[in-house]
């Protein structure tokens, strides 16, 4: 049995077309989308889209993105104000998406496979603490267990946007890393081919070259550069640096945008400004 684990796309429609074209050159029995296939970047319906077309037997997960996007279609969520604003790039995919979030609300949280012999699985966005919760190659063995929970030959996660594969306790831990946003100062794509043959799992990391350059003109293109947000241009700096940003700007900043110390748009000028060295404005203008 062979089965294509990919995940973490975030609206990436060059990344992801050279993903599914690799998969078709491997023809897996099964293909398994784990979260995160939306939002985050410019192309989420494209990218629904494709996949359905080329795969429609595919597994599709819930990802954090998938919960967010949902989340921000309530009519409880704030449409101004600073919670808005830091907002403003998953209002846009959510109103992008139109009619295909009635099928996103519908895709499960994980997958529990236990018909191999010897070849029990579980795949979930995160862990079994939640889709927000992720594991990285740095995470240590004794935060594992809660993170593993019962028992599996095969632990399948995303999230984190690092890929990697390593055994713990006899059970085969495999993350998926991002097809449209590594974080690992890789910039080529990555998604995991899992092989169950003679009672065990074997699992690679696939990594592909793609055409970055039209992704950048789809973030302009398409209007979520310009109608996302301030924070949208974090995110086109993590597809430039292939690193993670917007995590260290919601610890130093997001705080304060909420209390109305700073605007969202300063809070960004300043930590492009230190986290790459120089104004964020010149990194913009050649996109």
């Amino acid at each position: 049995m062979k089965i294509a684990v990919l995940s973490d796309v975030h609206g990436n429609l060059p990344a992801l077309e050279v993903v599914l074209e690799d998969i078709a050159h491997w023809s897996p029995d099964r293909v398994i989308v784990n979260g995160d296939l939306i939002n985050r970047g410019p192309c989420s319906l494209q990218v629904v889209q494709l996949l359905l077309q080329q795969y429609p037997d595919s597994t599709l997960l819930k990802g954090n993105h998938e919960t967010f996007v949902l989340a921000c279609g309530s009519r409880d969520e704030p449409r101004s104000g600073p919670v808005y604003e830091i907002r403003r790039f998953t209002h846009w995919t959510h109103a992008q998406l139109g009619v295909e979030m009635n099928r996103i609300a519908t895709w499960n949280e994980s997958l529990d496979l236990d018909e191999l012999d010897g070849g029990s699985m579980h795949v979930t966005h995160g862990t079994r603490l939640g889709n927000r919760d992720g594991i990285t190659p740095r995470t240590e063995e004794h935060e594992l267990p809660k993170k593993l929970g019962d028992w599996r030959d095969l632990f399948v996660t995303s999230h984190t946007h690092w890929p990697f594969v390593r055994e713990y306790n006899g059970t085969l831990l495999v993350n998926s890393g991002s097809v449209g946003s590594p974080f690992d100062r890789d910039h080529r794509t990555s998604y995991a081919q899992l092989s169950f043959s003679r009672g065990r799992w074997r699992a690679e990391i696939v990594r592909l070259n793609y055409d970055r350059s039209r992704t950048e003109r789809d973030y302009v293109e398409s209007g979520f550069l310009d109608a996302g947000g301030p924070i949208t241009r974090i995110m086109l700096m993590e597809l430039h640096h292939a690193r993670g940003m917007i995590a260290p700007w919601m610890r130093k900043y997001e705080a304060a945008v909420l209390r109305g110390e700073i605007t969202l748009e300063q809070s960004v000028d300043m930590h492009l400004e230190k986290m790459l060295g120089e104004p964020s404005e010149r990194r913009i203008i050649s996109v």
